[in-house]
């Protein structure tokens, strides 16, 4: 039995006859094969001994033993010969690198999501046996600052996990790139890429800016006079950052109105003014967000 590595070139064997003469060992035969030829060599003193040579290449991957018999042939008469049957075993080298299941990823992520939560867990592949299919992962030189500093990726299972705050009002989006590479002399490392979609939830409170105010009203201000501006925001999209103002009934609604001028604005502005009143506080708020609104004191 030989141990053959996959970039391993020859070796050598000897058979041995007790006759002298022409009757001693002539030559070596081998069994017709893919892969290994006789290189007969001849000694000083006339004795012979055969080189097994590699001829084309091995490939462990797909073939892991090989078996050839070795014929051994007098000079006698009449000839006679021995055979030997030689088992090789193809030992693995590092000549296959890790292949991830995809070269890309598309994940989404919700935004604020508990530090730890799994993110994906990667998967790379080698054909290669013991170190040289130890694959390690890690982030590759590729990958940003900022991204190290949201995410980890664990070395030994590939899971891409939260490890900072993931706000999607800072990024709706995060382009992770990770390498895989075995534990064999020199080893390849290959790489993948993972976009991370940012979802987004309602973890803001809308903002409410008085931006203009004319004050005092006039008592005989007609209706639909324009008194007040204000700018309504929310740093969430879509219909979390959709914000309806309203007037609370406890707060002058029936004296003043807030049409709508056009996105994320809107006027305060006179229906009627009771003169028996000279001072009005009104609240401008969000709807259903009343601790988050603007006091508004308006003398007639």
């Amino acid at each position: 039995t030989l141990r053959w590595g996959e970039l391993q070139g020859s070796t050598s064997k000897s058979a041995q006859d007790l006759d002298v003469g022409s009757n001693s060992l002539r030559s070596y035969l081998l069994s017709v094969n893919e892969h290994f030829v006789l290189d007969i060599q001849t000694r000083s003193d006339g004795s012979k001994f055969a080189e097994l040579v590699l001829e084309s290449p091995l490939d462990r991957e797909q073939q892991n033993t090989h078996q050839v018999v070795l014929t051994a042939v007098d000079g006698g008469s009449p000839e006679r010969s021995g055979t030997a049957q030689i088992n090789i075993t193809v030992l693995d080298a590092n000549d296959n690198a890790p292949v991830f299941d995809q070269s890309f990823y598309r994940v989404r992520l919700v935004e604020n999501a508990p530090k730890g939560t799994v993110v994906i867990k990667l998967n790379a592949s080698d054909l290669d046996e013991g170190p040289n299919a130890d694959i390690t992962y890690s982030f590759s030189g590729h990958a940003p600052i900022k991204v190290r500093e949201l995410f980890s990726v664990d070395s030994r299972t590939g899971e891409i996990r939260v490890k900072g705050v993931v706000d999607y009002e800072k990024a709706r989006m995060h382009e992770i790139y990770v390498q895989a590479k075995d534990k064999g002399p020199s080893a390849v490392a290959v790489h993948c890429k993972v976009l991370v979609n940012i979802l987004d939830v309602n973890d803001n409170l809308p903002e409410v800016i008085l931006t203009s105010v004319s004050t005092p009203v006039q008592e005989d201000a007609p209706p639909g006079t324009v008194i007040a501006v204000i700018s309504v925001m929310d740093k969430d999209s879509g219909e979390n950052g959709n914000v309806d103002c309203e007037i609370p009934h406890h707060s002058s609604e029936d004296y003043f109105a807030l049409p709508v001028v056009f996105k994320h604005r809107q006027s305060i502005a006179v229906c009627f003014v009771d003169i028996n009143i000279n001072t009005y506080l009104l609240l401008i708020c969000p709807a259903a967000f009343h601790s988050t609104g603007v006091w508004l004191q308006l003398l007639t």
